[in-house]
């Protein structure tokens, strides 16, 4: 059964996109939203991200 994404649930979704999930992951979290939905926001996310498949970068200074 799908339903209807409401503002925050796009907000939620794209949330995921940026922590780095790919998008079966993402899928997997929000079973009940439409395939495509889910699809166009992680798109949509990584272009605006400007997500070019290259990991984060992240570094942490634990000093």
């Amino acid at each position: 059964m799908e339903v209807m994404m409401q503002e925050q649930d796009k907000r939620a979704v794209e949330s995921m996109c940026r922590c780095g999930l790919d998008i079966d992951g993402v899928i997997a979290v929000f079973p009940k939203f439409p395939r495509e939905d889910i699809v166009q926001i992680y798109e949509s996310a990584k272009k605006r991200d400007g997500d070019s498949g290259r990991e984060a970068g992240i570094s942490v200074n634990c000093s």
